[in-house]
C-alpha cells in the first residue's frame, strides 16, 4: 500500500459525523436509546448553520429518523440534537467524541464540533478517518441502511443523499 501525507491535518468538514454516527451506535448497542426514542429539538440545534432540515424547537424525532437526516441530509441540527440528548450538552459530547478518537488511536484529531462546520483546531487526517470509519463500519455493519440511501422520505418530505 502507497500512503502519502496520511498524517497530514486538514479540517474534516461533515466527515465529523463518522465520529458522532459512531457514537450513536454505541449508544444503541448499551441500550442508553433505542431506534425508536425520541430526540427533542433545542433551541441550540434548531438554530445551526449549514446543511440541516430545518429542526423545530416544538418537534421530536425519533433517533431512525435523526440516523437517516444525519446519513442522508448531513443534517447539523439533528447532530446537535443527537448530541445534546446523548451527552447533556454538544460541548460535553465533543468531549467523548476526542475521548474516543484517542482509544481509537486517532492521534492527529481533535474534534471542535460534532457536526463539522469549520472551527480553528478542529482537525483530523486521512489515517484517522480510516480508524474511525473502520470502527463504525466493522463493528456497526447495519449503518449502511442509512449511508446507502440515495433519496427517501422523512416528515413526509423527499430527502435526497447532500450533493456536494
Amino acid at each position: 500500500m502507497y500512503e502519502k501525507n496520511s498524517h497530514e491535518q486538514l479540517r474534516p468538514a461533515s466527515v465529523t459525523k463518522v465520529m458522532t454516527i459512531l457514537l450513536i451506535m454505541e449508544a444503541l448497542d448499551r441500550g442508553d436509546i433505542t431506534l425508536e426514542t425520541q430526540i427533542p429539538c433545542s433551541e441550540n440545534a434548531a438554530n445551526m448553520g449549514g446543511s440541516q432540515i430545518w429542526l423545530d424547537t416544538t418537534e421530536s424525532l425519533s433517533v431512525h429518523e435523526m440516523l437517516k437526516a444525519i446519513c442522508v441530509v448531513s443534517a447539523n441540527d439533528c447532530t446537535v440534537a443527537m448530541a445534546e440528548h446523548l451527552a447533556g450538552s454538544e460541548e460535553l459530547f465533543v468531549q467523548k467524541m476526542n475521548s474516543r478518537a484517542k482509544e481509537l488511536g486517532m492521534n492527529d484529531t481533535v474534534f471542535k464540533n460534532c457536526h463539522g462546520i469549520d472551527e480553528d483546531g478542529h482537525v483530523s487526517s486521512s489515517y484517522d478517518i480510516s480508524l474511525m470509519s473502520k470502527e463504525l463500519l466493522n463493528n456497526h455493519p447495519q449503518i449502511t441502511e442509512y449511508t446507502t440511501i440515495w433519496m427517501d422520505s422523512l416528515r413526509s418530505r423527499k430527502i435526497r443523499t447532500c450533493q456536494y
